[in-house]
């Protein structure tokens, strides 16, 4: 058996999305002949090439040959963007060859500006002028033109970091889907023909025609799933029977738990659940022979065209379980396989998850693109540097939170990673690709293994220097924020959520107001950067409570205890805390809206959640105001139309409560 582990386009396009890295240095632990391919950032790279682009612009010139434009304007853009068209040929290439890292003098070129193309984006950028240092905010910009022309006169599903995402998050039938997939302009001409190469390479690799495929492809987010279907049909035209193609990643376990349309499995053979090592090894025991029986953690269509769920544990949701959006189905039903094989693959996912990590074996980070999209230093911590990615830890350590999936595998199973095996996977990975940064993609770095990390830091001859989420609780003390930024932490991101007493305790946080302050400050007195995730329209939370929480982001913003924030408005899922409560009658005023649904499942309704929405563009506004401009001196009330309360909260009392000021 030989295996490749495919990411499909599209994700970010500075650094790859680890999940395929990790199945394969899985696979070759194994003694499987496996390989991983990013299919993401090589069609980034294929579309934003000269060639690439002529193919664009002689499409878009046939595609637009009679449409009405909405308004002059637009015309007019258009209109320009076909004015440049040589100078969009020209510089694209130099210019990906720019974010990737080559070429610094080409920087001088973009500062000069003479002759190359303006569209809306580079010009904001642009202005009445920049420096070199500026040039790759306004390269990031002349492809973000470019991606809107793409989106706008030939494929409104494309977007750099996404294909699709809205038609497939929580989509309730599977239909619309293969459809954007099979007629999606991008894909259809310049993804398929890459994945049929792809495949083609993979082949060549093969002695004979008994030889078995492994085809695993990753679905992290719904903005990949149209691509996965596009590989997952490219290796079925290439091997026929002779490939296995299993579909796993967060999309997958998220948003598939309560899938009954046989139809997917016209694409895939299997759907592979959690973190996808059990599952796999059950996969690879059945094509050796072993029954279907011993599943673990999968879906797959039976001989009868029934999707059987075979291999969960017992509290897993069943596919015909009452409650909003469960389709009863009657082709749906849940096996478990027997305890032996269920213990047994149990042990070995526990064991993968805390010993296994990524060495990136053949892959090439030279390709990727630092792109610049804010000036903001935290911002761009996700988007301009090639990071390796790793986790401290499987799952949350805290897992109450009531917003969260804490009933998925991926938060409630919590295990710590092998340290040992983390830093020789990560030196091994340096060493090759001269990467020494490190993002941890953890739900919330668990402050006893960072220290454990940072001491192992400071021993190494070349330090790490490393971020990623936290959880803004008091383990995090003066001491720990130093002993770790001493040794390498430059940065966490983490949820507030609610900013104020009574939001932390309805979201159950498990910390104050009075610890989240002194857990910035800390983080600041050593210089940390600190990025903030914030909601509004949780249920039960009233609008004097959204006005306060934003006047609070706003002081924290001021005093320089958070670098950044982002508005998130809440949205009740399937496997949430909250909606576990509900179902055990603990919430009598929640009252969940879902359609019937063959397909994703996760994302659900409620009644009187449209209240909501008259805050999203205030709060959206004041914020960019705040953390874009720096005019955190404007209050909320600037931003605030007639109707919505003003902020009552004294927020720099909490911060001299809290021994601030």
């Amino acid at each position: 058996m030989r295996a490749v582990c495919l990411q499909p386009p599209l994700v970010q396009l500075n650094a790859p999305y680890p999940a395929v890295w990790y199945l394969d240095a899985w696979l070759r632990s194994r003694g499987v002949d496996s390989r991983a391919e990013d299919h993401s950032i090589a069609l980034a790279r294929r579309v934003f090439s000269r060639p690439g682009l002529e193919t664009v612009f002689s499409a878009a010139r046939e595609s637009l040959r009679d449409r009405k434009h909405p308004d002059g304007e637009t015309a007019r853009r258009i209109g320009a963007y076909f004015d440049d068209e040589a100078a969009y040929l020209a510089c694209v290439e130099p210019m990906t060859a720019f974010l990737s890292g080559d070429d610094p003098a080409y920087a001088y070129r973009i500062a000069v500006g003479s002759g190359l193309p303006s569209g809306m984006r580079a010009e904001a950028v642009f202005g009445d002028g920049i420096g070199p240092d500026d040039a790759r905010a306004f390269a990031t910009a002349t492809l973000n033109d470019l991606s809107d022309f793409i989106a706008y006169a030939l494929d409104p599903s494309f977007g750099t970091v996404r294909y699709a995402e809205r038609l497939a998050a929580s989509a309730p039938a599977f239909g619309p889907i293969r459809k954007a997939a099979h007629d999606g302009w991008i894909l259809r001409e310049f993804y398929r023909p890459l994945a049929r190469e792809s495949m083609a390479r993979f082949k060549e690799g093969f002695s004979g025609d008994d030889d078995e495929a492994l085809v695993l492809v990753t679905v992290p987010f719904p903005g990949c799933l149209a691509g996965a279907l596009v590989a997952a049909e490219e290796a079925r035209a290439a091997f026929g029977d002779r490939a296995t193609i299993v579909a796993g990643g967060g999309y997958v376990s998220t948003e598939l738990r309560f899938l009954t349309d046989p139809a997917v499995f016209d694409s895939f053979d299997y759907l592979a659940y959690d973190a996808g090592y059990g599952a796999l090894a059950s996969i690879v025991g059945v094509i050796g022979g072993a029954p279907r029986s011993s599943l673990y953690r999968v879906r797959y269509r039976d001989d009868e065209g029934r999707v059987v769920a075979a291999g969960f544990p017992a509290d897993e949701p069943r596919s015909d379980a009452p409650g909003p959006g469960a389709s009863g189905a009657p082709s749906a039903f849940v096996r478990s396989p027997d305890a032996a094989s269920a213990d047994g693959y149990d042990r070995l996912e526990r064991e993968a998850i805390a010993g296994v990590h990524p060495d990136y074996e053949g892959l090439d980070f030279s390709g990727y693109l630092r792109v610049v999209d804010s000036p903001n230093p935290m911002h761009r911590l996700w988007n301009d540097t090639p990071w390796l990615k790793y986790r401290l830890a499987y799952g949350c350590y805290w897992r109450r939170c009531a917003f969260c999936d804490t009933r998925l595998d991926y938060i409630k199973r919590y295990l710590a990673s092998d340290l040992d095996a983390l830093e020789e996977a990560a030196g091994k990975a340096a060493e090759r690709t001269g990467l020494y940064g490190i993002h941890f993609v953890d739900e919330a770095m668990p402050v006893n293994l960072v220290r454990a990390f940072a001491a192992r830091n400071a021993e190494r001859a070349r330090p790490f220097t490393f971020w990623g989420n936290a959880r803004f609780d008091r383990a995090w003390t003066d001491e720990a924020c130093a002993y770790a930024a001493e040794r390498g932490l430059v940065a966490v991101s983490g949820g507030i959520e609610i900013a104020t007493r009574k939001g932390l305790e309805i979201v159950g946080k498990g910390f104050s107001m009075v610890d989240l302050v002194r857990t910035l400050a800390s983080f600041k007195r050593r210089g940390v950067l600190v990025h903030a995730y914030l909601i509004y329209g949780f249920p039960g939370q009233s609008d004097q409570d959204i006005a306060d929480s934003a006047e609070m982001a706003r002081v924290l913003l001021a005093e320089g205890l958070v670098d950044s924030a982002f508005w998130h408005r809440f949205v009740l899922t399937r496997h949430s805390a909250i909606y576990a409560a509900w179902e055990r009658g603990e919430r009598p005023g929640l009252e969940p809206i879902a359609p019937r649904a063959s397909f994703a499942l996760n994302d659900l309704r409620f009644a009187g959640e449209e209240r909501s929405e008259r805050w999203t563009a205030p709060l959206d506004a004041s914020l960019a105001a705040w953390v874009d401009d720096g005019e955190t001196d404007r209050p909320l009330a600037a931003f605030l139309p007639r109707g919505l309360p003003r902020p009552r909260l004294d927020a720099l009392a909490v911060l001299r409560e809290a021994g601030l000021g």
